[in-house]
């Protein structure tokens, strides 16, 4: 049976228009979620804003282009100002033959306000590979007296002593035991990210994670590195 031309542009173009209206109530449906869950968290909400792409280096920020901002809740967490959205960004490669891919990668970053700026510190997981390939490109990690720890994550510190400080045992044991994402000391921001699209419940997670690293930061870091007293900032 011969399928006429037109009929094949018909549904293709009626395939298009359900998945654009799909996306488009996924979407609607996304943004009423976060917008109740704000109102009852006591956070602003705005359904956009795109200059937070430019606050923040490294991990998932100043890679590709149309990067993206949605769903951005604002406010007070157990004292201390946060922010969390979702982000995106895109990628594009080509197979030679003047075909383009676009690939969009997506992200759920959540960002709490520390007493002080703090020097450079990053906490990764190791992932698939481990730190063996990373090592081998002169990537080294720091490393820590844990070896459970060590093959969990990677460190990466401007400052070595400040890393050991930061990552003692008793934040090992933190992050074994919950350390889901990645999170980064960005001067006074503390960066916490994920692949894929947060749900709020997750949110709050992410924020109960990063003021748990917060307080396990030594009092001492904060008046050696930050000239802060933790206890009179938060």
């Amino acid at each position: 049976m011969n399928i006429s031309p037109v009929l094949i542009v018909g549904i293709t173009v009626l395939v298009g228009v359900g998945l654009v209206y799909f996306n488009y109530l996924a979407a609607k449906k996304r943004r009423e979620a976060f917008a109740t869950f704000a109102a009852q968290q006591g956070f602003s909400y705005q359904p956009a804003n795109n200059a937070l792409a430019n606050q923040w280096g490294g991990t998932p920020f100043q890679t590709g282009d149309r990067c993206r901002v949605a769903n951005v809740l604002s406010g007070a967490f157990q004292g201390r100002q946060i922010v969390a959205f979702d982000y995106s960004y895109q990628t594009h490669t080509s197979n030679g033959k003047g075909q383009r891919r676009t690939t969009t990668h997506k992200f759920g970053v959540v960002v709490m306000q520390l007493p002080g700026a703090l020097p450079h510190l990053e906490v990764t997981h190791e992932g698939i590979f481990g730190g063996v390939v990373a090592n081998a490109f002169g990537f080294a990690d720091l490393e820590f007296e844990s070896e459970q720890f060590n093959r969990a994550f990677r460190v990466k510190a401007d400052d070595q002593r400040f890393g050991h400080a930061v990552i003692h045992p008793r934040m090992m044991e933190l992050l074994l035991a919950r350390g889901e994402i990645g999170w980064r000391i960005e001067g006074n921001s503390l960066v916490g990210w994920d692949k894929g699209a947060h749900a709020p419940l997750e949110v709050m997670n992410r924020l109960q994670l990063l003021q748990q690293v917060v307080d396990h930061v030594p009092p001492y870091v904060w008046r050696d590195y930050a000239g802060v007293d933790p206890r009179m900032s938060a």
